[in-house]
Order: C-alpha cells, then sequence, then structure tokens
C-alpha cells in the first residue's frame, strides 16, 4: 500500500490492539455514505467496526445508519465516548473541522477529517501536536493522493524513472453544478478563498506529494463573476509556485469548459501525465536511440500505454458492474485506498498517511494560493442586512427564496408592492435581489429550515400567504421521503398553525402522467396524479407523494391549498442540459425522449414567477383545493430547443432522436448487467416512466390563465429570447 507520509518526518502513532477497531461517522451529508461504503469493505475484512453515526440532524443520522445498518445514530459528540468509540471519521463542513478535531482529541478519540484538516496550517499544527501529546491518531483524506492514475504516477516517480522531479503542470478544470443553478448557499461560495479549500486542495495535495512543502506561490486571477450582491466567485485562476523539490503551474476552471484533471510530470530524464479523469497514465523516458527513432517509439509507448488504461478501466467497470470484483470507478478507488492506507498504519503504528504535519503542510499550499483572492474582497459591512421587522398585513412568506425559481418569485412580488418575507438558512452570501431589497427595507429575511420545527414556526408567524418552492430532493426513496414529503408536510403544519390564509404548494408536471396513451386530448388542471407512482423515477414519487399529503391537510384540516406545477423551466440560473429535454451524455450530446419533434411546455422562469405572483395577490378562497398547470403553447420541439442552445453558446450541443422502444431496450440491458452483478437498488427499468419523459400530450392551462390572467410568452422568437437564448450571454442572475 502506497504510503504517501513515509518522509515527512512524522511520529508513528501506537500500534492499535488486536481487533477491530471501533469507528463512528461525524456527518451525515453528501461524503458520508462513500465512507461508509468503504468502510463496509473494512469491516467485512475484520479491521473495523462501524459503530455509530452522529450528526445534529438526528432523522438524517437514523436514516444514514439504516443505510448501512450501524447499530447507533447520535446527534452530538458527547455520546461517543460511551459507545467505545476509537476513531471518528469527520465528514462536516470544512469551517467545522478544527474545532470538532479538537474536541474529539480532547475526549480521547483519533480523527481522520475529511480534507481539509483545518482552515489554517497553524490551526492543524496545533491539532497535531495535541493528538501527539494525548498518543492518538490525526489524519486527514487526502484521497485523491490515492487516486489509481496519480497512485501510478507517484510509484514512477519514486522508482526513479524520470528522474529527479524538475517541474510539475496540473489542470483542474471542474462543472460546479451550483453555480449553474445559482444556488450560492454552499460553504465553498460563502468567501472567495473558500473555493481553494474545497476543490484546490484536490490537486495541491498532489503537488505536495510530489514536490514536498511550499516554498512561495503566485496566483493570478483570470475569472471573476459576482454571485451575490458585494460576493466575488473567482473562477479562473493561474498559479506559479516554488517548493522543496522543484518548481510548479496549476490553472484552476470551475466551470465554462470542457472537464479536464491532469497531472503532468517533468523530470530530469523523462516525462509523465496521468489523465485522472479518465485513470490513465503515459511515461516518456529517454532511449539510446537517435531522435527520429526516439520520437517514434515514445509515440508508440504513449498509445499503447493509453490503451492498456483504457482497457483496463472498461474491464473494472464490466466486471464491477457484473458483481465479479469490488467497485472499481476512481473516485471511490482513491477513496478506499485512502482509508486503507490509515487502518494499515493505524494497525502496524506506523506514520499516518497525510497525518496532522503533512496536512498542514498541504494547508500552506492552499494558504499561499488563496492568498490571491483576499485582496479582492472588499471590507465587510456591518450588519449588511437589517434586522426583520415585524409581519405585515397581507405577508407573503416564501419557502425557498435563494433557488433558481424562488428568487425571480421576490422580485415579481416586490413589483407588485406585495409584502414578502424570504425565508433563509443564512442571512450571508444572498442572491439578488435578496439583500438590496432588504437593505431597502422592502423585504423581510428570516432564518428557518423545515427540518427546524421552531425556526420554521417563527419563520411563518404572521404569514397570509405561503409560497412553498424549497421542496428538496435526492437519489433514493428514503432522501426524498425525508427532505421533499415529510419537509411540506412540516411547512404546511406550520402555515395551518399560524393560521395563514393561502397555501401554495409548488410541484411539478413529473406528478402527472403524461405519456402519449394516458388519455385523448389535451390535459386539463386536475388534483390527479399519476394513479401509478410505484413505475416512476423517486424525483415524481416525490411529488406525487407530497401532492398527495397536502390534499389530505386540505381535506383533514382545512389547509388551504393551491398547487402548482410549472413545465420545462429555461431561464438564465439553471443548467442549459436540462432533463426535460431529454437525457444528456457528456453535456453536449442530448438523446431524446423519443423523436424531439413534438412540441413541449416550454416556459420561461420569469413567467412562473409573475404566475405565483399573481397566486399570492388574488383575492377569495376559490383557488383553494385547486392545481393549476403552469404550461404555454409554445411551438418549440426538444430537438429545436437543443439547436437553437448551440446556437446561442457556440458550442457543438448535438440533439439525437431515439424511440422510446429502443431506449426501454438499452435500459433493460443495463438492468440485466446489474441484475448479474447483484448491484443494490436495481430497480427494472419502467416503461411508462419513459413515456411520461417524452411529454406527449400538450397541456392547456385553464386555470391560470381564465382566473388569474396569465398570459405567458408563447411567441417563438420571444420565448428563444427570453428563455433560451440568454444562455449564450453570461449573467449573474
Amino acid at each position: 500500500m502506497l504510503n504517501v507520509n513515509a518522509n515527512t518526518g512524522q511520529r508513528p502513532v501506537r500500534p492499535h490492539r488486536a481487533g477491530r477497531v471501533r469507528v463512528a461517522v461525524v456527518g451525515a451529508g453528501y461524503v458520508a455514505d462513500f465512507h461508509l461504503e468503504a468502510l463496509a469493505e473494512l469491516a467485512a475484512a475484520g479491521r473495523v467496526e462501524v459503530a455509530a453515526v452522529c450528526d445534529p440532524d438526528l432523522e438524517r443520522a437514523r436514516a444514514a445508519a439504516r443505510r448501512w445498518n450501524v447499530p447507533s445514530a447520535v446527534a452530538a459528540l458527547d455520546e461517543l465516548p460511551a459507545l467505545g468509540i476509537e476513531v471518528a471519521h469527520l465528514l462536516t463542513p470544512p469551517d467545522l473541522h478544527a474545532p470538532l478535531a479538537r474536541r474529539l482529541l480532547e475526549a480521547g478519540i483519533g480523527v481522520l477529517v475529511e480534507k481539509p484538516l483545518a482552515l489554517a496550517s497553524a490551526e492543524a499544527r496545533a491539532l497535531a501536536a495535541l493528538a501527539e501529546e494525548r498518543g492518538l491518531p490525526l489524519a486527514v483524506n487526502h484521497n485523491n493522493v490515492h487516486h489509481p492514475a496519480f497512485a501510478r504516477l507517484l510509484d514512477a516517480v519514486r522508482a526513479g524513472r524520470l528522474g529527479p522531479v524538475e517541474h510539475v503542470q496540473a489542470t483542474l478544470a471542474v462543472p460546479l453544478p451550483q453555480l449553474e443553478a445559482g444556488d450560492v448557499g454552499h460553504w465553498m461560495f460563502r468567501e472567495p478563498h473558500h473555493i481553494v479549500f474545497e476543490q484546490a486542495v484536490h490537486p495541491l495535495s498532489q503537488l505536495h506529494a510530489l514536490l514536498g512543502a511550499v516554498r512561495s506561490a503566485q496566483a493570478t486571477l483570470l475569472g471573476t463573476r459576482e454571485l451575490a450582491a458585494g460576493l466575488p466567485f473567482h473562477d479562473r485562476w493561474a498559479v506559479a509556485a516554488r517548493a522543496e523539490r522543484g518548481t510548479a503551474e496549476l490553472f484552476l476552471a470551475f466551470g465554462g469548459c470542457a472537464p479536464r484533471w491532469t497531472v503532468l510530470v517533468l523530470g530530469s530524464d523523462g516525462v509523465a501525465e496521468a489523465d485522472l479523469g479518465h485513470d490513465v497514465l503515459w511515461l516518456e523516458e529517454a532511449t539510446p536511440w537517435l531522435p527520429f527513432w526516439d520520437g517514434y517509439l515514445a509515440a508508440r509507448r504513449k498509445a499503447r500505454s493509453v490503451a492498456r488504461d483504457a482497457r483496463r478501466a472498461l474491464s473494472g467497470y464490466l466486471r464491477s458492474t457484473l458483481g465479479l470484483t469490488r467497485r472499481q470507478d476512481p473516485f471511490f478507488a482513491g477513496m478506499r485506498r485512502s482509508l486503507d492506507a490509515f487502518y494499515a498504519a493505524l494497525a502496524a503504528g506506523a506514520p499516518l498517511p497525510a497525518g496532522g504535519r503533512e496536512g498542514a503542510e498541504v494547508l500552506e499550499w492552499c494558504e499561499a494560493v488563496a492568498a490571491a483572492a483576499l485582496p479582492a474582497r472588499p471590507a465587510p459591512v456591518a450588519d449588511p442586512v437589517p434586522a426583520p421587522g415585524p409581519p405585515r398585513p397581507g405577508e407573503v412568506v416564501i419557502l425557498g427564496a435563494t433557488g433558481f425559481i424562488g428568487r425571480r418569485v421576490v422580485r415579481a412580488l416586490l413589483d407588485r408592492g406585495l409584502p414578502a418575507t424570504a425565508v433563509v438558512r443564512r442571512t450571508h452570501a444572498l442572491p439578488s435581489p435578496l439583500p438590496e431589497a432588504a437593505r431597502a427595507g422592502r423585504l423581510r429575511l428570516v432564518r428557518g429550515r423545515l427540518e427546524d420545527a421552531e425556526s420554521l414556526a417563527s419563520a411563518l408567524a404572521g404569514a397570509a400567504t405561503v409560497l412553498h418552492l424549497a421542496t428538496g430532493g435526492g437519489d433514493t426513496w428514503e432522501k426524498v421521503e425525508r427532505s421533499m414529503v415529510r419537509g411540506s408536510i412540516a411547512a404546511a403544519e406550520a402555515a395551518l398553525a399560524a393560521g395563514a390564509a393561502r397555501f401554495v404548494y409548488v410541484s411539478s408536471i413529473a406528478a402527472l402522467y403524461t405519456g402519449s396513451d394516458g388519455g385523448e386530448g389535451p390535459i386539463e388542471d386536475s388534483l390527479d396524479t399519476d394513479p401509478k407512482p410505484e413505475g416512476r423515477d423517486v424525483y415524481s414519487r416525490g411529488k406525487i407523494a407530497t401532492e398527495r399529503a397536502l390534499l389530505a391537510l386540505h381535506r383533514e384540516r382545512g389547509l388551504p391549498l393551491v398547487v402548482v406545477r410549472p413545465g420545462v423551466v429555461m431561464g438564465a440560473g439553471t443548467p442549459l442540459q436540462h432533463a426535460g429535454l431529454g437525457l444528456w451524455v457528456r453535456d453536449r450530446h442530448c438523446i431524446g425522449w423519443g423523436r424531439g419533434d413534438r412540441p413541449l411546455p416550454v416556459v420561461a422562469v420569469d413567467d412562473v414567477a409573475d404566475a405565483l405572483a399573481r397566486v399570492a395577490a388574488h383575492p377569495g378562497p376559490d383557488l383553494h383545493g385547486r392545481a393549476l398547470n403552469l404550461c404555454p403553447a409554445a411551438p418549440l420541439t426538444a430537438a429545436e430547443v437543443v439547436a437553437e442552445l448551440g446556437r446561442a453558446t457556440g458550442r457543438p450541443l448535438r440533439f439525437h432522436p431515439r424511440p422510446l422502444w429502443l431506449s426501454q431496450l438499452l435500459e433493460i440491458g443495463k438492468w440485466a448487467v446489474k441484475a448479474a452483478g447483484r448491484r443494490p437498488g436495481n430497480r427494472f427499468p419502467s416503461y411508462r416512466d419513459l413515456k411520461t419523459r417524452a411529454l406527449a400530450r400538450p397541456f392547456t392551462s385553464r386555470t391560470a390563465r381564465e382566473v388569474l390572467g396569465w398570459r405567458p410568452v408563447e411567441e417563438r422568437e420571444a420565448l428563444l429570447d427570453r428563455a433560451v437564448r440568454v444562455y449564450g450571454r453570461r449573467t449573474d442572475f
């Protein structure tokens, strides 16, 4: 096993006693499932015992514990010592790493911290000293140092095949879905330098493994956009650095270009490049031949290396899919190797890979790069968002106001002069127009969360209308049921308790069955949802279940419910690769849900916001207990939209029509392969769901038109301008 810490001088820890290490996972968010899956393999080998999942959201901890058969779920770190925990995997947001790691170490529990170890090298060194003083393990999960292609590269360097390393060129160009969706609430967007500690730490940990400690670095900001008022985001960086054992260049790009992650090493006697995106490595070594023949041999060896690694990657994928070997994708393989190396070192009492002092040196790389962003941050404004005053008569409370549709709804309400309250998780790094409107006294900003009953009740106090757009999601039914269904029920019950006169649930036409065999004529407004939700994907099932649960509250407890179902919502601020158009492959190829020659219910996001503002302003209870579809009768097909997106963005986007029967056949083939591999959660593909995605039947949207006077943009060129061509213009909103 690769030991990347072999020459750091870090003290070894005490060898662990014979038997399994009792482990807890602290933080049950996105990355927890990767740790728990890798830990499950170590548990099967008799090396660890996963005893607890800890998260302040106890229900989320319990859900993760159920998924991975972990016996205990707790909400507080103080409960871990009583469970006999010896090592905790700390998977919380980065700003909590240092304080929580200190608490765990002081409680006598060793810590493996998800990157970064802390947000300052001084904090990391203090933690390392504390761990050494207590004789406890402390390490950071720099899993991409264990990425298969990079590990092979590092082995070649250490074997001397390239001679001494002179220079390293690294590129990390990755899309960030949150940027495309305008979701700026993630930790990495809260300050301009956070992106370095969240994303750039991966290639910087690799530069550290190759070159050692940083001596000096200069970062040039090549691109900047404003995510929210006064909050810049630097999306392109060029870094030049001197290090202990050579020099380096690093290019960082977050969105806007083709994905690329490579590390090129220039040695005194050879060159090697690892393509981490494709798990490929090639080497060019010096030979005794004349240059013309040496060049031919070098190109030939490179081609053979790339072909060999491509075959290996394909074989590994197929074998793991068929259940003939364990999971082989590079990201998870790096995670597995990182955790395996940690526990192997712990058992042997050897220096830990990426121990506390090495983690501090990687943070020095981060600090040297992040320094470029710090001067660009304006001085903080004292009390940038005023405290909310009391609710006003007719207050409209928006849940999900920071989202793609939500922030347009805020603007539409303010344009109508309606008193509005935006419920947000935090009051900093908010997208426009929220902070500007709050400072002008036109908008109340109130903190609240669906999973926190107390904050939700406080946020909805005095609400006349509640617009519920914060509907949640997830990739499993368990996650969707918890966030979307139960979260919406909690919001509705809080609205009832607050005496709200109207509760508007923003659902989706995904709750309906829209296949061509679903009936004659267009789809009318109706509370009826797909009668066979078991044949739909988890998102659609969640929308159906939520509508039914809210309708039950309407009938049984008088919830003043209005259901609004937008069609294919497009506009600046959401990814152009809209799932309503088809299945997007590699971001530029759209496989149609059918031939792509039928008009789609494309609706401009501003028209959706206008409709919701009209619902909020509508007098009387005649909308209660009704559903409104927001689907213009626009003459745009999926093929035409994709073609126009390509022209607007200058990208080679292609639409590929595919008959539904062929798509179903291919899906069955995938299912059969997964079934052969006994892949968990492998459901037989639903032809009903596929037929629904084709959106073969038109919608009338009669209620919105006749009752609200809604007039969406339906003329072809105007709709293309407002909903499609905007993707060709850089915008911050």
